[in-house]
């Protein structure tokens, strides 16, 4: 039986990898009750883990294993996996990949994915961090160093079946379901509804109660697993490639009506900062360390003294490095 699979990933220290693993039956995707079986999938081993590359190949090769031992165990063919992370680093020579490009000119926020010569400074800067005696929890580009984790997972997976990288956060966009943060109270669930509208499942108050045996996380983790599956079953007509998928480098969506970016959601010039619409929350696109109370205001002397996500020297250049990759229209 054919099988697709999507995994939210994750690297939280003792963090159960969220997989979700469906069949198909009669259109309708119905994802097993994972929980309920001996086997687990990987724990991970935390940010200051991703660090140490051995790390990231063995909690890989385990979530490849678990999902191996599934498969094997009920027959089952895995057709296409769907992940929500980055399958590979930014090309060197781009300032923001073409995937995240597209989903700017959408209106959809995401963290810049950083290059291969960028994750070297990174790790060694976190690594010296770690060595200084410094905490953990303050490690410099904590909402990056994940993606080394998700590379891993990527690479490994890809000697199973074909694998395309998705973004629930995108996928709500399209549905028209992304007006509230995932973790708000009852969020998750009403994204799971709009799901079900196009996936079959869950199509009675009993297979809603089956949520909970999907996978193991937080009920936003099961949905957004859930939403990685159901994108990866999608034939190609049925999705749209947000980036140039030639070049690898492409983030999958439901071929839905595009969201229209709106004012709070477009890339802002400086002139911008000194509007009203202008005043809202947002975690500092560079670093993910500092939120900004009413972006993009302030922005110059975080990113010239403080932001530990730009690679350049002296406060001028350091801002002119802000400047051109976030506040500049493409």
């Amino acid at each position: 039986m054919d099988v697709y699979i999507g995994i939210d990933v994750a690297c939280a220290k003792d963090k159960y990898l969220p997989i979700v693993i469906c069949t198909k039956d009669n259109n309708r995707l119905v994802p097993l009750p994972l929980t309920k079986h001996p086997a687990s999938p990987p724990k991970g081993f935390g940010n200051a883990g991703t660090l140490q590359p051995e790390l990231n190949i063995a909690y890989a090769k385990a979530a490849r294993e678990y999902i191996e031992l599934i498969c094997h165990g009920y027959h089952l063919n895995p057709i296409r996996i769907g992940i929500d992370a980055p399958l590979k680093p930014r090309a060197n020579h781009l300032q923001r990949r073409f995937a995240e490009q597209a989903l700017d000119k959408t209106g959809i926020s995401c963290f810049t994915t950083p290059s291969e010569q960028d994750f070297l400074k990174i790790t060694a800067k976190g690594r010296a961090h770690l060595k200084a005696g410094k905490p953990v929890p303050n490690l410099p580009h904590a909402m990056q160093l994940w993606m080394l984790a998700g590379f891993a997972i990527a690479d490994e997976l890809s000697k199973l079946t074909s694998c395309i990288e998705v973004y629930p956060q995108a996928t709500a966009r399209y549905l028209g379901i992304a007006d509230k943060h995932k973790t708000t109270k009852g969020q998750a669930e009403q994204q799971l509804h709009s799901i079900s509208q196009y996936s079959g499942w869950p199509a009675s108050a009993d297979e809603w109660q089956q949520l909970s045996a999907i996978c193991y996380g937080a009920t936003h983790d099961k949905v957004d697993a859930y939403s990685a599956a159901w994108v990866a079953s999608l034939p190609e007509r049925q999705r749209v490639a947000l980036g140039k998928p030639e070049h690898d480098d492409a983030i999958w969506v439901p071929a839905l009506k595009a969201p229209q970016p709106t004012k709070e959601h477009q890339t802002f010039t400086e002139s911008d900062a000194h509007t009203e619409n202008a005043a809202y929350q947002r975690m500092c696109p560079a670093c993910g360390e500092h939120n900004f109370k009413r972006w993009p205001f302030g922005w110059d002397a975080h990113a010239a003294h403080r932001c530990t996500g730009l690679t350049g020297h002296g406060t001028e250049s350091r801002k002119a490095e802000f400047k051109k990759k976030f506040l500049s229209p493409p």
